[in-house]
This record gives structure tokens, sequence and C-alpha cells, in this order.
């Protein structure tokens, strides 16, 4: 209105200047509701074709039901397997940790001669802390176990002791109360504790007045200031208490090559790389190692992301498993595509219609790659529902194979994985019949003569699919039988000892409830007293560290006549105290000399068993009864010589591991020189040693009923669990197998049974000319058997390009073991063989008279 007015004259009529200006207006003002329209408009007809597309798709999986619930049902084996495997990984190794800013925390150990990780001293972590500059904070953390005693039954929990900064460095508050500090840090400050989340809520109810009680532990009391958030973790751990450290670091000895347990955790200051920090670190311990050449035997500090340290060693396990269900999923893949390669074949009149009458070939393409993503979406549900019915099975199955730090559920991140590879599926899926598709000829498929006749291009595709399906069968197929392989040489090894009739129980005294050595002794000798008189009890025993326990204190050691030069002559022997009878009880050879008897006690001579391994390492080809050996890493006129009594065979600390060297030590003498607080005891039985598990209980509580009795189990359990890792992925790696090899039998099936029918009329004309049944037979299975043999050749190669990385993951057994590979072939080809038996039973029983008569 305002230009128009602008445009009367004072006549009242318009301006002839301004007619141009009006119609060009007119007109952009014209187009640009055209434009707004025709987009709307465009929109409009896309939504409503996707829509008409997606009516279409769920039309012919309606009409198709046979063939929709194969296909959903192979994907939802291999999506689901997919879906639970990525869960593990997820929540293993990509899920952040949960603390502030998790990428700058890092874990820092010592690597000494044949130890590449070590807790540190707390003389070396003390000076790493002061010397440093990398980081802006600097703790430390160490795992203990101690017993909770007073109000209920008493037990022997998980605990760790903390620097006061650990907290504010991980960035973790409590959900109650409040974290440790430097004050709670401090020698002599009153005594504080945080407990755990499952602890508060076990043994308080989730009590919103626990702050301030009191607990026991370790027969001291401690005041409780605040609860750990549910999840808390740190080195692959959920401590149910977290004590301050700094009091207990005024007992230890000035002595750097004692090792408690300390491992130092840093945050890097802003700016600085971690190549930076270790570079600093590696130089600080070689000047400390120069400075302390006696007593220090930290070649190098080693410093790693925490999340790296906490899952290095169960990251190849996973990532081969993970890529173990990527394998069946692509077979699952493949033998969906072939399904749709041969309903397309069975639509290709219906598709050339369609273009004939004026549809595009990209959108029949459209149709049919929407058509391959409901497919996948709807397998991808029902692996989903699979995955969730497997995961609580799958973790209880895994054990410690998996670390509790891992958060193993399906959550977001898991579903938006499952719909990505579900939606690629899918447009792998549509894109397979849609090129078959757009290779023919559309006067071919509109032709009433035409009999369905295959292209060279479509039997080839499928014909490759098969092939796929079947080499990544293979592969698996030979993991599954070199891990089987593995896992029973594993299984098989002689551990040194008797696993039969052996009942086991960890027996940790309380150090401030038994704080002289007398009392401790008289403890343990009472309990071994009252088992001892137990019916069906044939021996009992006590011993720090039990065999294939995981547990065991290395220490250095002294040869009389030998001291060592330096610090890399030190010696090293795993260190074991036992009682009179434990040897006899697990039943150890006696190979020289005699066994530890109840004479060895604190006011006779010090003696030492060795096993054959030390004997052989230390001694070589001399005897080594009657040397003397001393604890400690260089000669000490304080600490007595013990002499070697006698020799024993070697027993297994890992199944996995050859023997180590290996000291077992009176543990009444022992005691004078190292305490010993935690002991296990040994119970062989007549019988059944689970029946004896109550009444062990009860004569340990009868000596002191505020002792906890922690893991009463039996020794074959025992060494069971050491083998946890190896057995679950055995087990998982043959299911993931055998349901590849299920998902190529039917793919193998599908292909040779389509290809049969399409070849009814000639192989009807060959009968008739003169073939015989059997004939006709043995050309299909031959067949069959051609597509077998050539994706079994190729898995072979492909596991023998995989054989160094399989290497590491193998006991006792080869990555290229000819029988393995034998084995694997065998069962593939016959496998093979087996999936088209039918359709050459089918095509060797046409009947030629109506095949002429249709002709």
């Amino acid at each position: 209105m305002i230009h128009l007015a602008a445009g009367i004259c004072a006549d009242g009529t318009l301006c002839k200047q301004f007619i141009p200006v009006l119609a060009r207006r007119c007109l952009t003002l014209l187009f640009a509701s055209w434009k707004v329209s025709y987009s709307a408009t465009l929109q409009g007809i896309a939504m409503l074709s996707i829509q008409q597309d997606l009516q279409y798709a769920v039309r012919q999986i309606k009409r198709n039901k046979t063939f929709s619930v194969v296909a959903v049902l192979t994907l939802a084996l291999g999506i689901g397997a997919n879906t639970a495997m990525f869960s593990v990984i997820y929540g293993v190794l990509l899920k952040p940790l949960p603390f502030r800013d998790p990428s700058h925390i890092v874990l820092i150990s010592e690597r000494a001669a044949r130890f590449p990780i070590l807790s540190a001293s707390f003389q070396n972590y003390r000076d790493w802390k002061a010397q440093s500059h990398s980081f802006e904070q600097f703790g430390a953390v160490r795992p203990v176990t101690t017993s909770l005693t007073g109000a209920g039954e008493p037990e022997q929990i998980q605990a760790q002791m903390a620097t006061g900064n650990l907290f504010q460095l991980l960035g973790v508050s409590t959900i109650r109360g409040r974290t440790l500090d430097e004050n709670d840090d401090q020698p002599g400050s009153t005594p504080v504790v945080l407990i755990g989340y499952d602890l508060w809520q076990r043994r308080y109810n989730r009590s919103e007045d626990v702050l301030g009680k009191v607990i026991n532990l370790g027969n001291k009391p401690y005041t409780i200031v605040g609860v750990l958030p549910p999840g808390y973790e740190v080195l692959q751990q959920q401590p149910e208490a977290v004590l301050p450290m700094g009091p207990w670091t005024t007992t230890l000895p000035d002595d750097r090559s004692w090792h408690p347990g300390i491992f130092p955790v840093a945050r890097l200051r802003s700016g600085v790389t971690l190549d930076q920090a270790r570079s600093e670190m590696s130089t600080i311990a070689k000047r400390l190692l120069a400075q302390y050449p006696v007593d220090n035997i930290a070649l190098d500090a080693v410093v790693n992301p925490m999340q790296q340290q906490l899952v290095g060693n169960v990251r190849p396990v996973l990532m081969m498993l993970f890529g173990a269900v990527v394998f069946v999923l692509l077979i699952a893949c493949g033998n969906v595509a072939n399904l749709l390669l041969t309903r397309a074949t069975a639509r290709q009149k219906e598709m050339s219609v369609r273009v004939a009458i004026g549809a595009s070939m990209s959108r029949v393409v459209r149709q049919l790659i929407t058509e391959g993503i409901l497919l996948s979406l709807l397998g991808a549900a029902a692996g989903i529902a699979l995955a969730y019915a497997a995961m609580s099975t799958l973790v209880a199955a895994a054990g410690n194979s998996i670390p509790d730090v891992a958060q193993t559920h399906i959550n977001a991140p898991v579903l938006i994985f499952t719909v990505i590879i579900s939606i690629l599926a899918g447009i792998v899926f549509g894109l397979a019949p849609a090129s078959h598709l757009a290779l023919r000829d559309l006067r071919s498929h509109l032709n009433e003569s035409d009999r369905g006749a295959v292209s060279k291009h479509t039997k080839g595709l499928r014909g490759a699919l098969v092939v796929a399906e079947i080499a990544l069968a293979m592969l698996l197929m030979v993991g599954a039988g070199l891990f089987l392989r593995s896992f029973s040489q594993l299984a098989n090894v002689d551990p040194g000892f008797s696993t039969e009739h052996i009942l086991i129980a960890d027996v940790p005294v309380s150090p401030a409830a038994y704080q002289k050595s007398v009392d401790r002794m008289n403890f343990f000798d009472s309990v071994l007293e009252r088992v001892h008189s137990l019916p069906g009890v044939h021996q009992a025993a006590f011993a720090s560290d039990l065999p294939v326990s995981g547990r065991g204190s290395l220490i250095h050691f002294n040869i009389q006549g030998k001291p060592p030069a330096n610090s890399s002559e030190y010696t090293l022997a795993n260190y074991r105290t036992v009682s009179a009878g434990y040897l006899q009880a697990l039943s150890i050879p006696l190979i020289q000399g005699r066994w530890i008897t109840d004479a060895d006690r604190e006011a006779s001579a010090p003696v030492v068993v060795i096993n054959r391994e030390m004997a052989k390492t230390y001694f070589h080809d001399r005897s080594p009864l009657g040397q003397h050996l001393q604890l400690g890493a260089t000669p000490d006129p304080e600490v007595p010589w013990m002499e070697v009594v006698g020799v024993v065979g070697d027993v297994k600390q890992s199944l996995a591991a050859d023997a180590a060297t290996e000291m077992y030590v009176p543990f009444r003498q022992a005691d004078a020189v190292l305490p010993v607080y935690a002991m296990s005891l040994v119970v062989r039985s007549e019988g059944d040693p689970q029946l004896l598990a109550n009444d062990v209980r009860t004569a340990i509580h009868q000596v002191n009923h505020n002792q906890p009795v922690v893991k009463i189990r039996t020794m074959r359990e025992n060494v069971s669990a050491s083998i946890q890792q190896p057995q679950f992925r055995t087990v998982l790696l043959t299911v993931f197998a055998l349901i590849a090899l299920l998902i190529a039998a039917v793919g193998i099936y599908g292909v040779m049974a389509y290809a049969t029918s399409q070849r009814t009329r000639e192989l009807g004309i060959r009968m008739a000319l003169g073939s015989t049944a059997e004939g006709v037979f043995r050309l299909v299975l031959a067949d069959g058997l051609r597509l077998t043999l050539i994706g079994v050749a190729i898995g072979i190669a492909a596991s023998i390009a995989f054989a160094t990385y399989l290497k590491s993951l193998l006991f006792g057994t080869s990555a290229t073991d000819l029988l393995t590979l034998s084995a694997a072939a065998g069962v593939v080809v016959l496998v093979g063989l087996t999936a088209s038996f039918v359709p050459a039973r089918r095509a060797a029983h046409v009947q030629v008279s109506e095949i002429l008569r249709e002709s």
C-alpha cells in the first residue's frame, strides 16, 4: 500500500512510470508464493511416496510369511549376538570411567627385571610425587582385605587405602557425608572410613543416619563419614570401605625393595601430553635407581591411562570375540541377501511392469531398499530382545573374564549401534536384488515365453555370497577348534598337586585382635586341632597362599656365600608360609630331604623347603640340601639364615605358565620375620569335601566367633576359576561358530534348492536323453560341493593369515595346527554336502513325462 500510494498522481491517476514497478513486484510475490507451494507439494509427494513404500513393504512381508520369518530369525541371530557383545565391548573398553575428565587420569607403576608391571615402593612413590612436574595432582591407592565385625555375621571385605587427595583428584563425590581429605591422611588423625554403596545397602539397609556410626574393621574402630556412590571402582575393584593411607605409612620400613601394593594415581597438567609425562617419570626413575643402587629395583616408571591399564589384559579377547560376532552378522546378511535375490527373481515380471507403466528405476530401487530396511529393523527388534534375554547368561558365564568396571547392559549407545548396523544391512539387502533387476532386459521379463531363467550375473552373485558365508564359517570353525584344543591342553595340565577331596577356606585374622605372634600361632593351632577332630577329615593345614589362586608373595633372598654385587644380581622366588602337613595334604611329592614338621618352631633352627625349579635355577647340578638362604635383597645380620632341608615337586601357580621358583617356610618361624595374618585352610577329606563346609565354619567360630571365614570352596572349584577366561572365550566362540555354520548351511540349501528348481526342465531333458537318476543326483551334489570347497579353501587361507594374532591367545597349540584345520574343513564340507543332499535328491526324482509335456 505504501508503494501504491507513492505512485498516485495529484489528479488521482497512476503515474505511468509506476506501472512497470508494480508489475515486477506482483510477479515476484507470485513466484515466491508458487515456490513455497511447490516445495510444500514436493515434500508432501515425498512423504506420500515414502508412506506408500512402507505400506507396500508391509504387504510384501505379510504375503511371504515363511520367507519373512526365516529372514528375521536369521538376522535376529546375527544382530542379537552383535548387540550382546557390543554391550560388553562398550562397557569394558569404550565407556568413559565415571571420573572427572578421565582421559587425564593415569596409573603409574614400577618396571623391574622380570616384572613389567609392579606396585611402587612407598619411598619411590614419595619421591615421584615430590620431583615430578607433569601432574597437577598426585595420589595413591592400595587394595587391602579386612575383617568386618560387630553387628551381624563377621565377614571379610575388599577395602582400599587412599591418600587424602584421591577423591578430589578423581572428581568423585559421596552420596552421603563427605570424602576423605588431607587432615584424615595425617599420622595420629581420628580413624575415619568411607563405606561402599553395596555395604551401606546390605549392612545398614540404606539408613540415612549411618554417618557417625562406628564400624569395626580389622578389630579397630572407624567412624563412618561418607557413603561412596554406586559403581565407584578403582583398580578393577569396587571397595566396600576406603581408609586413609597416611597413618598406615608411618609403620613402613625404609626399604625400596619392598612393594606393599601401592599404586600411584595422577592427573596430567593441562597441556602436558602422555609422552611428556612418561619421559619425565622415566628420567626420575633412572635417577632414583642411580641414587639408591642397593635396594631400589625399579628400573623404570610405567605411565598408562587408567582405563588402558585396567582393561589391557582383556582387550585382545573381547576384540577377538567381537570380530567373531561380526562374521556371524556378515554370514546372516549374506544369507538374507541371497533370499532376497531369490525372491527378486520371482518378482522380475512385477518390477518390469512397474517400470513399463512409468515408474523410474530409482523408484523401484527405493522400494526394494525400503523393504530391506524394514526387514532388517524387524530382525534388529528380535535381535535386541534376544540380546536382552542372553545378557545375564553372558555376564554370568564370563565371571572374572569381564572386569567389574564393565557396566554390561544394553543402553543408548548400544541401541544406536544396533539401529545403524540394521539400516546399513537393509540398504545392502535392497541394493543386491536391485542390481539384479537393473542388469536384466525389460523385454525378457515381459515375454510370456520366458521361463524364469536366471542370468549369469545373478548366479555368480548368489554363488559368491554362499562362498563368502562358507569362508567366514570356516574361519570361525578353525578358531573354535583351536581354542577347544588349547583349552583341552590347559585343563589337562598337571598342576603338581591333588585337587580331589580338598576343601579350602580363607581365614584372615585381624592385626588389631592378634597383635602378638604367639596369639596368632595359638589361634591357627587351635583351629587345626578342632578341624582335625571332625569326622571325615583326613588332614588339615594352613598356607599363606594357595596354588593357582592368583595370589602370592615374591620375595628377594640371598644364598650364603653368593652375595649380589648389584641390583641386577638380586634373586627372587615365590614365598609361601605353611604349617606342617600342608605339602602332604596336597600330595606334593618329596624329591629330596624331609617335610616341614611340627618340630619346626620358633625356638628351633630356621629351615626352608624349596621346589625343584628353584633347586635347578639357583643350585644347578649341586644338591641344595644343607645350603642356607636369607630373606632380603642383600645380606642382613639381623635376619636369620634358613637351612634348605627338602626339595619338593613343582606346583603351578598358573596353569598357563611354567613353574616358578618357590620356597616354603614353616609358618611359626616365618612369623618372626614377616608377620602372617592371612592364611588359607586346606582340609583333605575322606569323602565329598563340600559336606564338611558347615562343620569347618563352626569349628573356626568355636575358636573365635568374630573370625571371618571367606569363600569356602573345593580345590577343584578353585582351579576351575583360574581358567574361567579361556573357558569363556572357548565356549562363546564355539557357539558363534555353530550359529555361523547353521546359517551357512541354510544358505547352501537355499541356493541349491532354487538352482535345482530353475534347472528342472534341463534335468528332465537330460534324463530323457539317457542320464540316470544317480547321475543327476551327483551333478547337483557336485555343484554344492564346488561352492563349499571354494569357501573352505578361502577360509583356510584366512585362518593362516590370522595365525599370528591367535598365537598369543592359545596354550600348547599351534595357530596353524594341521589336525584342527583338517577337522574344521571336514565338518564344513560335511555340512555343505548335507545341505545339498535334499535338493540333489529332489532333482533325481523329477517326473520326466511331466517335464516333456510342459515343454
